[in-house]
């Protein structure tokens, strides 16, 4: 590991691997159990509105071969609901192709077979209870009306406005269209017992082949349904602006793939109506960030800018071009590497007015505490600018956000020999997230950061004064309103693998007229909250970007942002001063985090972008201790701030009393498989006569392969991880019986009080899980004498929807004397060191998985 301190990060010793015991399936729906008591009067349902469907299907193809409509090869959707604890894959069973899990119980499906004749048989068996695994139809609860359909496939604004769409009008329209055929994916085989290393492999490398032989029909399925896309739509006299797979990697398994479709009414209503493997619809988003107000100030200054030095990380800024001659700027300007993605203008200046967007979200960069007016500055990192809004500050609607998120990784990591590592990525729309499925730009984000060894720091997006007043004026000041639905993160940052970043303020300000929103440290008045998609904790992190004040006597509140509560921010110039206080928004905080991952992976150059982003969260505090913080509070905390503000000192090296263990390079669990971690803790920290206060941090960074046409992290992911500590005095062995072993619970959390838990219902914030996240930092205090003498942690993977592709994943531990009063890192690094001598790590578990 690089040497950046006389406190670096130090190794985390791998004491075992294997297969871990783990618990999981649910019992029978107790509504299952009913229609299987009641076969006759379920399975008459069944057949009743399967013959419905198939005369409304038939009906519906007569009319439109009436109309001379153009051709459309494809099967019937169908909108079902089913027992939400069932696997999904029992449908293929019954005829249907699975098309996109829409929210708990319903499932598009499709079929080729409009009399729907192999539901029927299977009905007709379930109904004469031919065999005992002829159950499967007492898991389908309905075949809902194909309006039904409509309202899940549409965003929320379409299907609101779907009644008054226009025949001969041509609209701007984002699809997302399954792939996946008929074809299952074959399970990994599992080991039998006695069976030696060479038969399994055999039979494993036999998985495999019927693995890539699936993801090959995949594709072919992918290839045909684009071709029949494109040939409807050239019929329609309509235009495909952007195709974009979500995969950019032969890695990846081509479940679906997104468009932007420029199409009149007409082609719009017979597309979404009749096309059966459309999960997604909506009209393209204007993606605008807004313009700051003018500034005539004036300033001198008289400092020199020094270049970063020549191996500083190089990050990529994706947004309104950068002044790349700015004095304050050029000498970290990558100049020649520069490219403007506009169709209707090359230019790689920021022309955005008021001082511009990219300029001032690249000096949060170079400058994220402030900014000097004499003396010498070395700037901290290079910049690769990369423009993709245009002068009005709007991401044009021929620029298909995932196209442009592709188009960056590929050119400045995949294709580079410098490879970034780190783009930031203050972009987003200005409303609230979908909840049913990933959008495609999350999911590209996702995708990218899998394949690629890259972090996506992203903004949280930003509320629009207009719906702070209306809530205001409903009865909700703040911070209230920031719990309310229109306040959520804005797309794209509910991806799962890009750090989100929201927003809190710096100063504290109040007069006899006015007061600001948030305290020092308190969520920013304008910062979008969490939980994000899936409940996935968002944003995980917060930095400084400014509040609104407002009239105290003033109902609504008249917002306003002087300079004391906005972030210094270098400015476009000469139309006014080099730098200035004059605006705010998360597009400034999150700038602040891509300056701190820059600096670790100038500290830790080799290690993954997955460890960098773990250190970010690693970092990051609360303004209040957690045993100072009750239940309902910590909950809020969580949703406006996640883990806090981090803090770059402590994301790249230690001090004589806290200590962080880290794998320094990549690690990869798949489905069924389990790292045992070690620390070893010296007796004089855990001597029974100590009670010093410790902080324990955790954090388990992983990405794994997304899947858009599945919800909830466990079919959204290839292989999901998750992580779990030894209990208060349990030794190490008794810990690896029971991960590989017993796969025994322990109900209270081995006794540590964590922030969030294993479980909902678990730790002090009720409601949340670090599960569902891939981002999991847990965090607790607790008396040195509670610390065994080897501290464990397990990360164990857990099937998902693609064996063949494990998760990765890098891991953080950290030990703090909060009151700094016994020494830690000098007792657990000479520990270390002779665990690591003795040769006493990476020890195989195979003999217990027997």
């Amino acid at each position: 590991m690089a040497e950046n301190h006389g406190f670096t990060h130090l190794p985390l010793p791998l004491l075992f691997q294997g297969k871990p015991k783990l618990r999981g399936g649910g019992a029978t729906s107790f509504q299952t159990k009913q229609n299987t008591a009641n076969r006759i009067t379920h399975g008459g349902y069944v057949k009743r509105r399967s013959a419905e469907l198939s005369r409304f299907w038939k009906e519906r193809r007569a009319e439109r071969s009436e109309n001379i409509l153009p051709e459309i090869e494809t099967g019937i959707p169908i909108l079902l609901e089913i027992d939400p604890s069932a696997d999904i894959d029992f449908l293929r069973g019954l005829g249907f192709e699975i098309v996109c899990e829409i929210e708990e119980g319903f499932i598009i499906v499709a079929t080729e077979d409009v009399e729907l004749s192999v539901l029927n048989e299977k009905a007709d068996a379930f109904i004469a209870n031919v065999t005992s695994r002829c159950n499967s139809p007492a898991k389908v609860y309905a075949l809902c009306e194909d309006g039904d359909r409509l309202k899940r496939v549409l965003s929320q604004e379409l299907y609101a406005k779907w009644e008054t769409i226009l025949p001969d009008t041509i609209y701007i329209i984002d699809i997302g269209v399954s792939c996946c055929g008929n074809i299952e994916l074959p399970q990994r085989p599992k080991r039998k017992d006695d069976e030696t290393d060479e038969h399994y492999s055999v039979r494993e490398q036999r998985w495999i082949e019927k693995f890539n032989d699936a993801y090959m029909a995949w594709d072919e399925i992918k290839i045909k349904r684009e071709e029949t896309i494109e040939n409807f739509i050239v019929d329609y006299n309509g235009e495909i602006m952007q195709l974009s797979d979500g995969i950019s990697e032969m890695a990846d398994l081509p479940d679906s793939f997104s468009a932007r479709l420029k199409i009149s009414g007409k082609c719009l209503f017979d597309l979404v109506l009749n096309f059966a493997y459309i999960f997604e619809v909506s009209e393209a988003e204007t993606i605008t960030m807004g313009n700051a107000v003018e500034n005539n100030d004036s300033l001198s200054e008289n400092v020199q800018i020094e270049s970063p030095v020549q191996s500083a990380p190089i990050v990529c800024v994706m947004d309104s071009g950068i002044q790349e001659n700015h004095k304050y700027l050029a000498p970290a300007i990558v100049s020649d590497e520069s490219i403007s993605l506009l169709s209707d203008n090359s230019s790689i200046s920021d022309e955005v007015a008021g001082g511009g967007h990219g300029t001032r979200v690249t000096g949060a960069i170079l400058y994220p505490k402030t900014i000097p007016l004499d003396g010498i500055y070395q700037l901290p990192c290079w910049i690769r600018n990369m423009r993709i809004l245009d002068n009005n500050n709007c991401l044009p609607e021929n620029l298909y956000p995932p196209t442009t998120i592709a188009i960056a990784v590929q050119k400045y990591n995949v294709e580079n020999p410098n490879p970034t590592k780190v783009f930031n990525h203050s972009i987003g729309s200005r409303k609230s997230c979908e909840m049913k499925h990933m959008t495609a730009w999350a999911a590209e984000i996702d995708s990218q950061s899998y394949n690629n060894d890259i972090l996506f720091i992203q903004a949280a997006g930003n509320i629009s004064v207009d719906i702070i007043s209306a809530y205001w004026q409903a009865g909700y000041p703040y911070p209230e309103y920031l719990d309310k639905e229109l306040c959520r993160i804005s797309n794209p940052a509910q991806s799962l693998q890009a750090i989100t970043v929201g927003a809190v303020s710096e100063t504290e300000l109040e007069t006899d007229d006015f007061i600001a929103l948030g305290k020092q440290m308190e969520v920013s008045s304008f910062s979008r909250t969490g939980p994000g998609i899936w409940d996935v904790l968002k944003p995980e992190v917060v930095e400084y970007g400014g509040t609104h004040i407002y009239n105290k006597g003033s109902i609504p509140p008249q917002l306003t942002t002087p300079p004391e509560v906005c972030p210094e921010l270098i400015r476009k110039s000469p139309e006014g001063p080099a730098f200035a206080r004059d605006d705010v928004g998360t597009s400034f905080s999150a700038p602040k985090v891509t300056y701190i991952a820059s600096q670790v992976e100038k500290v830790l150059p080799e290690s993954p972008a997955l460890l960098y982003r773990a250190l970010i969260a690693q970092s990051a505090h609360w303004p209040k201790n957690i045993n100072e913080v009750s239940k309902d509070k910590c909950i809020s905390t969580l949703r406006y701030i996640g883990y806090g503000v981090p803090d770059v000192e402590r994301a790249t090296h230690n001090d004589e009393y806290r200590i962080t263990l880290v794998t320094p390079s990549l690690m990869e669990l798949g489905d069924d498989e389990a790292h045992i971690f070690q620390v070893p803790i010296p007796e004089e920290l855990s001597n029974v006569g100590e009670d010093y206060d410790i902080l324990v941090e955790i954090t388990l960074s992983y990405a794994a392969n997304p899947r858009r046409t599945r919800r909830y992290v466990k079919g959204y992911l290839s292989t999901w991880l998750d992580w779990c500590c030894s209990r208060i005095g349990e030794k190490a062995e008794t810990f690896a019986r029971r991960i590989f072993e017993t796969g025994s619970v322990i109900d209270d959390d081995g006794d540590f009080n964590w922030v969030l838990g294993e479980a909902t219902n678990r730790g002090a914030a009720e409601g949340f899980s670090r599960k569902n996240s891939t981002l999991q930092k847990d965090w607790c205090i607790i008396k040195s004498n509670q610390l065994s003498d080897a501290f464990c942690i397990a990360v164990r993977g857990h099937k998902g929807w693609g064996g063949l592709f494990k998760a990765k994943y890098s891991l953080a531990v950290s030990f703090e004397a909060i009151n700094q009063d016994i020494p830690i890192y000098e007792p657990i690094r000479t520990e270390i060191e002779g665990v690591i001598e003795n040769s006493e790590i990476e020890v195989e578990m195979t003999e217990r998985n027997k």
